[in-house]
């Protein structure tokens, strides 16, 4: 019956996106939280994939709430694609998150204490260090609250793909943490508060929509100086989320960004930018005494739409302005990701 089930999953799943392209019945493995599947646990389907493998991996997860394990995905452990049954359905969520005290400075202790190595490196509800990984109609989340750092996804690997995914958190929701590593956003829904979309690495974000609660900052860029890109949002639609868990939230503007390291770089084009963000967009220099003074520092706009992309009262630095039409053509998905091997999300 199982393989009967495997020959019939690949043929729905291949007519969804190239993400599914590489499904076929050898190289497929289905988690199922009712013993239905190849596994009833995510990590055990990831640790059977061979090592430093170049073919793509499927694992089909089929619909369930995935709240028991913190997941890794190794650096041996590569091309590795997960495929969700439902995108609202489909949840891998945990709730560690950073704290004074409790077991490693991480709470809570009594569950911190059941992870070791990479895997408790960070507070992440899934760690990904196996390059080329790729997610599709899944949520992650880490369902901590607003108590501190709570990643749902921890990313340090480079050539990965999220498709139809959700990303639910409130501190430090998406942490691209690794300089120069490539990671494309595809129709997403992220969710936060504080500095929910940070870190080093590049990241593409088309046509996701970036959901804010009030009086926080959406992004934390930390770009290298010689890193040509941070983020990206391109065709996004930024969003307020009512009934924050902490209550003064809805009465607060949203943030574009503050800085955190090095260099950021982060551009937003043809995005919807409603009127709960705040017209200054980046309103602190945080803890970086040259951000409003230095060239480095990429802020850049162009053509985006709603009551807050009027750029007039923006902070006044050096590095933030308006993109040209010339300009912006650098800004293209093939631009951004091609890095020295010329990587494209769906192939070239």
């Amino acid at each position: 019956m199982k393989i009967i089930y495997k020959f019939i999953l690949i043929a729905i799943i291949g007519s969804l996106t190239p993400l599914s392209l590489y499904a076929n019945s050898k190289d497929t493995k289905i988690v199922a939280l009712d013993g239905s599947g190849d596994y009833k646990s995510i990590q055990e389907a990831v640790n059977s994939v061979s090592d430093n493998q170049k073919k793509q991996t499927v694992i089909y997860i089929k619909n369930g709430l995935y709240n028991s394990e913190k997941i890794l995905i190794p650096s041996d452990k590569t091309n590795i694609t997960f495929k969700g049954e439902n995108r609202d359905k489909t949840i891998i969520s945990y709730h560690i998150y950073d704290c004074k005290g409790g077991l490693n400075n991480k709470c809570p202790a009594e569950d911190v204490a059941k992870w070791t190595g990479q895997a408790i490196r960070t507070s992440a509800t899934i760690s990904v260090q196996g390059e080329g990984f790729r997610a599709e109609d899944i949520t992650f989340q880490n369902s901590a609250g607003p108590v501190g750092q709570a990643l749902a996804i921890y990313v340090t690997s480079d050539k990965n793909v999220f498709v139809n995914c959700t990303f639910l958190g409130y501190q430090d929701t998406v942490f691209l943490a690794k300089d120069n590593t490539r990671s494309y956003f595809k129709n997403c829904l992220i969710l936060g508060r504080t500095d929910y979309i940070y870190g080093g690495g590049i990241g593409y974000f088309d046509s996701c929509e970036i959901r804010s609660f009030g009086g926080g900052w959406i992004t934390a860029p930390s770009t290298p100086k010689e890193q040509d890109y941070g983020f990206v949002f391109y065709k996004c639609k930024l969003t307020f989320a009512e009934k924050s868990p902490k209550e003064k939230d809805d009465d607060q503007l949203v943030n574009l960004g503050r800085p955190w390291h090095n260099f950021p770089k982060v551009a937003w084009i043809k995005c919807d930018m409603g009127e709960k963000i705040n017209p200054v967009g980046w309103p602190t220099i945080w803890n970086m005494k040259y951000a409003a003074t230095s060239n480095d520092l990429h802020l850049y706009e162009y053509k985006n739409t709603g009551v807050a992309s009027d750029m007039s009262k923006r902070a006044n630095w050096v590095g933030m302005r308006e993109l040209t039409a010339a300009e912006v053509n650098f800004y293209t998905v093939k631009n951004v990701l091609k890095g020295q091997d010329n990587w494209q999300p769906f192939g070239n």
